[in-house]
């Protein structure tokens, strides 16, 4: 039977800095959250709900007294947790509801190959993702479940004064080509240095001995040009600083599984502009509240950025536009009916 106020274990990796709001957002509505992880990122911010974190080869009498100790109501198991399996054998065991977690699109046909290993694998069948896709016209699985992380503006903070240059975002790990960091401090050069626009570079930089080169040719950029700033290592309480600051975030990743810095920004007004390449092009609707780029076609970076740099009325109707977006469908309540409506569906009483 389940508790009066339902209890829900999110099985993870690492407290990934979207989490955060989520927990905050169930638990300001009185669903108890819990959260086991195997490791652990230097941004984390764990002042609402703390992780518990067990080893790769925890002993299994731990784990099972950790579960007889919360007694979830219902299981989330993230695809590249380490203990997922460990767990999803203790929700089968007793008879708890269990649903699988990635970050493939909502609007996608699971292979049966996949299906079938993950079945194999005793992982929930029924999944739920917070990437909708692109492809709308594609019909999703019965038993897949659409469900954005929530983003919500810090409190308090003074309003942005829309005064001097143009300020452009890039979030990411900084060490990562992937990333594309140098496709956007091109396409914004000659702006930067005619003092139209500045750039701030913000994510993490990783193992400072694996990466050591990467970020020092990185940092060798920034020195040479006074239009950049770096902003490395950042914790996640602090971006909301950044975002205040900045006009337009940009995502130009490729092969970006959701990439959601961009998403985050848009509760203070920004204007995203995402990689089409990355799953959280799906939150923008092009040219409405944000901008989607195709970032393998030549010179689309640039020409994306100098549209909304050189357009103040189009940066501040996509910005409203965002925001509003931010407070309504992404916003905590609206993940909050999510939920809820995912709990009932478990059968939990909520």
């Amino acid at each position: 039977m389940s508790a009066v106020r339902p209890r829900v274990l999110f099985v993870v990796q690492r407290f990934h800095t979207n989490l955060w709001e989520a927990t905050r957002a169930l638990n300001d509505a009185e669903i108890d959250v819990a959260v086991w992880g195997g490791g652990r990122g230097n941004t984390e911010d764990h002042s609402v709900v703390a992780p518990r974190l067990f080893p790769n080869d925890v002993d299994p009498a731990e784990l099972g007294a950790a579960w007889e100790a919360l007694k979830p109501d219902l299981v989330i198991l993230r695809n590249v947790a380490q203990h997922r399996r460990a767990v999803a054998r203790l929700a089968r065991r007793n008879g708890v509801p269990a649903w699988f977690y990635d970050l493939n699109p909502y609007h996608w046909r699971e292979p049966l190959k996949r299906r079938l290993t993950r079945r194999f694998q005793g992982l929930p069948m029924r999944r739920v993702t917070p990437v909708l896709g692109l492809d709308t016209a594609v019909r999703p699985d019965k038993g897949a479940r659409y469900i954005p992380w929530p983003v919500v503006a810090a409190p308090d903070l003074p309003e942005r004064q829309g005064e001097g240059p143009v300020t452009v975002l890039c979030v990411a790990k900084l060490y990562n080509p992937r990333k594309n960091h140098g496709m956007v401090i091109d396409a914004l050069r000659a702006q930067g240095r005619a003092g139209k626009v500045r750039l701030l570079l913000a994510g993490t930089t990783g193992d400072p001995k694996e990466n050591a080169a990467q970020i020092a040719a990185l940092e060798a950029v920034v020195a040479a040009e006074p239009w950049l700033d770096l902003h490395a290592n950042v914790p996640f309480k602090q971006m909301s600083e950044l975002y205040r600051q900045a006009d337009i975030c940009i995502l130009p990743s490729v092969r970006e599984p959701l990439g959601f810095a961009p998403v985050e920004s848009m509760a203070y007004g920004c204007v995203p502009v995402i990689s089409t390449d990355a799953g959280s092009a799906g939150y923008v609707q092009h040219r409405e509240n944000g901008l989607q780029v195709d970032v393998a076609r030549a010179g689309a970076v640039e020409e994306a950025l100098t549209t909304l740099i050189d357009d103040p009325a189009l940066r501040q109707r996509l910005g409203a536009a965002a925001k509003r977006t931010a407070e309504g469908e992404l916003g905590a309540e609206r993940f909050v009916e999510r939920m809820r409506a995912l709990l009932r569906e478990s059968g939990v009483t909520v």
